[in-house]
């Protein structure tokens, strides 16, 4: 049975990863992604996959190695047509300063007729009390979003 101090920081853990995922999710709504890096760590990868919602084979699309990797790559995108990302069904499992998260996100291309919907896998960790991202994989399920 976990202490009361071990059940806070389990919430507060939880609390924290929820809210990093709603900030990436805004700073991709809000058209910021230059600063979308510095939710991860310094070493983290971020991975975009091609797949289905129930099968386990997937294509990659990218892989983003380090902080400076998912700059690179998020940095050409700011100004063009992005996503409005509505996270479901996210769930966070805590232990100690590791966690991981499972959510879908479907999203509208804001100024287009596209809509895209997936599904994340999130590692995070803690570093001197913040979380940030590990590793965080998207995989599209081309079958239900548009062109």
């Amino acid at each position: 049975m976990l202490t009361i101090e071990q059940r806070l920081d389990v919430i507060e853990a939880r609390n924290a990863c929820t809210d990093l995922v709603h900030r990436y999710a805004r700073l991709i709504r809000c058209d910021r992604p230059d600063e979308v890096a510095d939710l991860f760590l310094q070493d983290g990868t971020f991975e975009g996959r091609n797949g289905h919602p129930d099968q386990a084979e997937f294509t990659v699309m990218f892989r983003d190695e380090g902080r400076e990797g998912v700059r690179a790559h998020m940095l050409p995108n700011k100004g063009k047509p992005h996503p409005v990302p509505l996270i479901h069904n996210l769930s966070i499992e805590v232990e100690g300063d590791s966690a991981t998260g499972n959510a879908v996100m479907e999203a509208q291309i804001y100024g287009s007729e596209t809509k895209i919907i997936g599904e994340y896998h999130d590692e995070f960790r803690r570093v001197d009390g913040a979380w940030y991202f590990a590793s965080r994989i998207y995989t599209v399920f081309r079958g239900a979003s548009s062109p």
